[in-house]
C-alpha cells in the first residue's frame, strides 16, 4: 500500500467518525435547525398605595381620622333655650339631633365619637324617651341630668347605659356664672369615670350596624332645590335657621335671629356649621296637658329633605319599630349618601305652625 493511499483511508476514517459523533446532535448530512425559545409574559400589578392607611374610620361622619380611636358614643342632652344659649362643647358633635319639647322650645342631643378631653360640656339638660330611642340608634351610652315620667319609666327598665345627674352627681358641676337650671355641665373626664363606674362596655358589641351612610368622597347634589337658607319651623317660639357658607362648604346654624354659637372656641370660628343638614318630617302629639308632654312618632315612615353644599332633595325614612335603626332613602328608593363630616338632624312635625322652606 503506498504512502498516498494510506493518507486517504486515514482521512476517510477522519470524516467517519467526525459524522457518527455529529449524530447525537443534528445528524450527520442533516441542515442544523433551531429550537424555538418562548418566554412567558410578566405582567406586574400596579401598587396604589391606599391614603387611607393608618387611619381609622369615624362612622358618625364617614371620614377617615389619625389618632382616632373608634368606640361607642356618647350622646348628651343639651339646653336649647335662649337664656341657656351659648352652649359649650357642641362645635365638637359629630351629630345633633333637635326634637321638640313642651312649650313649642325644642333640646338638642349631641353625640360625640371623641369626647375624653372636653373640658366642658353643656349646659346638660332632663332626658325625654324618644331622645333615648335614638341614642340606641348609635348605641351610645347617654348623659342627662334628669328625665320626663315616660324616659324614666325606660331607664328604670335598663333601656340604655346612662349616666344621670340626679343619681350621680359625681358626674356633673354646677356653672356660678349661670342660673339653674342651666347651669349644670359635665366633662370628657367625668364622663369617663362615670362608665368605668358603672361598668358599661366602651366599644362597640359585634352586632352593633351604623346607622348613616357616606360617599367615599365629597359629591355634590346634581338636583334639587337650592338651598343657601334652610328655614326649619318647629313651632311659633322656635324657627332656628341654617345659612351656607360658600367658602367653607359649610351650614352655619341659627337661632333666636343670631348664630348659635359655642362658648369655647375662637370668636373667629365659634359658629356651629354642619356639612349636612336633615330634616324629617313626623307628628307630635301632647300626652300631657299639665305639663304639655310631647310624644314623637317615629316608627312608621315618612318625608323629609337632605341639604349640603347649597341644594336640598327630598328623601324618605323608614323605621321598623321604636328600638330599630332609621333608614335613609332617596327619592328614586336608593340609600342616602351623606358627604363626609358633620351632621345636624331635626325632627320637625306635621302640625300648623311645623314646616320647612329654602331660599
Amino acid at each position: 500500500m503506498t504512502k498516498e493511499i494510506k493518507r486517504v483511508k486515514k482521512k476517510l476514517l477522519m470524516l467517519t467518525m467526525l459524522c457518527m459523533a455529529a449524530l447525537g446532535t443534528t445528524g450527520c448530512g442533516k441542515e442544523e435547525t433551531e429550537t424555538p425559545v418562548t418566554t412567558e409574559a410578566v405582567t406586574t400589578e400596579a401598587v396604589t398605595e391606599d391614603p387611607n392607611e393608618g387611619k381609622t374610620y369615624n362612622e358618625l361622619t364617614g371620614e377617615w381620622l389619625e389618632d382616632f380611636e373608634s368606640k361607642r358614643p356618647v350622646a348628651v342632652m343639651i339646653n336649647n333655650i335662649q337664656d341657656a344659649l351659648p352652649s359649650a362643647s357642641t362645635k365638637q358633635a359629630d351629630i345633633i339631633y333637635e326634637c321638640m319639647v313642651e312649650g313649642g322650645i325644642t333640646r338638642l342631643m349631641a353625640i360625640y365619637s371623641d369626647y375624653d378631653k372636653l373640658e366642658k360640656i353643656g349646659s346638660v339638660r332632663s332626658a325625654r324617651h324618644y331622645y333615648i330611642n335614638i341614642a340606641n340608634e348609635y348605641d351610645a351610652i347617654y348623659v342627662h341630668y334628669g328625665q320626663s315620667k315616660p324616659a324614666k319609666e325606660k331607664l328604670d327598665n335598663g333601656a340604655i347605659n346612662n349616666i344621670n345627674g340626679l343619681t350621680y352627681e359625681d358626674g356633673f358641676y354646677r356653672d356660678s356664672s349661670r342660673v339653674a337650671p342651666h347651669n349644670a355641665y359635665t366633662t370628657g373626664e367625668k364622663i369617663v369615670k362615670g362608665i368605668e363606674n358603672f361598668k358599661y362596655n366602651a366599644d362597640y358589641d359585634d352586632l352593633h350596624k351604623k346607622v348613616l351612610s357616606f360617599n367615599a368622597e365629597e359629591t355634590d347634589l346634581t338636583d334639587g332645590t337650592d338651598a343657601n337658607t334652610i328655614h326649619v319651623n318647629f313651632s311659633k317660639y322656635s324657627q332656628p335657621y341654617f345659612v351656607y357658607n360658600s367658602d367653607k362648604k359649610l351650614y352655619d346654624r341659627y337661632e333666636y335671629n343670631a348664630p348659635q354659637i359655642d362658648e369655647l372656641e375662637d370668636e373667629n370660628d365659634n359658629i356651629l356649621n354642619f356639612k349636612n343638614v336633615i330634616v324629617l318630617i313626623s307628628s307630635y302629639t301632647c300626652i300631657n296637658p299639665e305639663n304639655d308632654l310631647q310624644e314623637l312618632k317615629q316608627s312608621g315612615e315618612g318625608k323629609g329633605y337632605y341639604c349640603t353644599n347649597g341644594k336640598a332633595v327630598p328623601i324618605t325614612w323608614k323605621k321598623a319599630s321604636d328600638s330599630s335603626k332609621t333608614e335613609f332613602y332617596k327619592e328614586d328608593g336608593s340609600e342616602l349618601l351623606l358627604n363626609p363630616g358633620k351632621t345636624w338632624i331635626s325632627i320637625i312635625g306635621d302640625g300648623q305652625n311645623a314646616g320647612i322652606s329654602f331660599e
